[in-house]
């Protein structure tokens, strides 16, 4: 029996979009500008005055790639006017692509049954990895399996299938996504992270 294959870890290298991570802070979107050795730098999007205060403590480094995201450990080397280097440990973890967050998001989206003549369009509530919330007029009935065609701004179509798996509120359904094309995954994926970019800019003072 062969042995399996190992998973390609992602090199770090500079232009690539991260999101750096701290359990005092959470997260910050920031840009890789410079890689030598174990020694990263990045730009952060925002700056964060905190960060002053963490010098020597644990930070993360995520990457999004297209088996999910990977978070390299580290520890804050120090940080310049929203600058930041990292002394990276060595410790790589790949979160897998339907842990990713929940995001509040009202987007046209087409919910039909694959085997019931059901559904139609409509508009989600919000948007995981793993799955939509959409307001749902019809009573979609638990376990219907779904075609799901999400229009995304700025973009192709997301198209995927589905199953109606939670009865959220009135008139709220939760769909799981079960199948989704890898080109449509990342789009999402992209969505969703720039949307929780968004919340977190919104969310820090001037």
């Amino acid at each position: 029996m062969p042995a399996p294959t190992a998973v390609k870890i992602p090199a770090l290298a500079p232009g690539q979009h991260v999101v750096v991570r701290t359990i005092h802070i959470g997260a910050m979107p920031a840009t890789i500008e410079h890689v030598e050795g174990t020694v990263l730098t990045v730009a952060l999007t925002v700056m964060e005055s905190r960060l002053q205060r963490l010098v020597g403590h644990e930070i993360a480094v995520e990457l999004l790639s297209g088996r999910g995201i990977y978070k390299y450990g580290g520890v804050l080397k120090g940080d310049r006017n929203g600058v930041v280097s990292i002394a990276l440990s060595g410790d790589v973890e790949r979160i897998q692509r339907r842990e990713f967050v929940r995001v509040s998001a009202h987007v046209p989206v087409s919910v039909r049954g694959v085997d019931e003549p059901v559904g139609g369009d409509t508009t989600t509530l919000d948007i995981s990895g793993g799955g939509i919330r959409i307001s749902d007029p019809w009573s979609l009935p638990l376990g219907l399996d779904v075609r799901i065609e999400l229009h995304l701004p700025d973009s192709e179509p997301v198209t995927a299938l589905g199953r109606v798996v939670r009865a959220a509120a009135d008139e709220e359904k939760g769909i799981s996504i079960d199948s989704v094309p890898r080109a449509d995954e990342d789009r999402m994926i992209r969505f969703i992270r720039e949307r929780e970019r968004q919340a977190m800019r919104a969310a820090r003072p001037d």
